[in-house]
């Protein structure tokens, strides 16, 4: 597991890789820490991670602009938004945060949400898509949609197509139903790539766009809401 902790005091930087670096060895895992002091070596750093605690404030850029620059790259990425200034939480929405923890941060916070964290990543088996005898692993975090093509699937991801000789219902059925909705005939969206929806459209965090059939518009507000509040923003 690969965790960026990027805050630009560096007294909680330490403290909260403590409490990490304790959890990792009661629970016997593979965790890297790297710290931050700014958005901008975040993001100059090329590095792809698990789990981002990020500081919603900071000199230069903010928390939020850089979580909008980790999306862009990585929509997979956990986002927990750290603060002083709770009020700043509906803003953060656009970008789906995790967490929204307000400071100071207590360890009993970072255990439970490392357990639920944990917890959750089971549920993202991976994906083997076959075609014309080349095999490709894609891990189920990582896919914006899928859409179905006759009776083949197209699996889209934010750095690349897929084809599959399987049809969209029996990769759909290969997912994780929690996070994965059935919008229309034609595709089937994974619920932590929507950034916003309109009546008939989901917008995606890579500004793609996927249809949500008429009979199912009322369906998936419901079912939409229901993730954000199970799978996310818990302040």
């Amino acid at each position: 597991m690969h965790i960026a902790i990027c805050d630009d005091t560096k007294t909680f930087r330490e403290e909260l890789k403590a409490v990490l670096l304790a959890y990792k060895a009661e629970h016997r895992l593979h965790i890297d820490i790297l710290e931050y002091p700014s958005g901008e070596a975040l993001l100059a750093s090329g590095e792809v991670f698990d789990l981002v605690f990020l500081d919603y404030q900071m000199p230069g850029m903010d928390g939020l602009e850089t979580a909008r620059r980790l999306r862009q790259r990585n929509i997979a990425c956990c986002i927990v938004f750290v603060t002083g200034y709770p009020q700043f939480v509906f803003e953060s929405f656009e970008v789906q945060p995790y967490r929204f923890f307000v400071k100071p941060v207590a360890p009993e916070q970072v255990t439970a949400l490392m357990n639920a964290y944990i917890s959750q990543q089971k549920l993202l088996a991976p994906l083997i898509v076959i075609n014309e005898g080349e095999q490709t692993v894609i891990r189920a975090s990582d896919i914006l949609y899928l859409e179905g093509d006759g009776k083949y699937c197209i699996v889209r991801t934010a750095a690349a197509t897929y084809n599959s000789s399987k049809t969209l219902a029996q990769v759909h059925a290969l997912l994780p139903q929690h996070c994965f909705y059935r919008s229309h005939k034609s595709y089937a969206v994974n619920l932590y790539a929507i950034s916003s929806y309109e009546k008939d459209t989901a917008v995606l965090v890579n500004g793609e766009a996927v249809r949500i059939g008429r009979s199912k518009r009322a369906e998936f507000r419901r079912v939409y809401l229901q993730f954000i509040r199970d799978y996310y923003v818990k302040v």
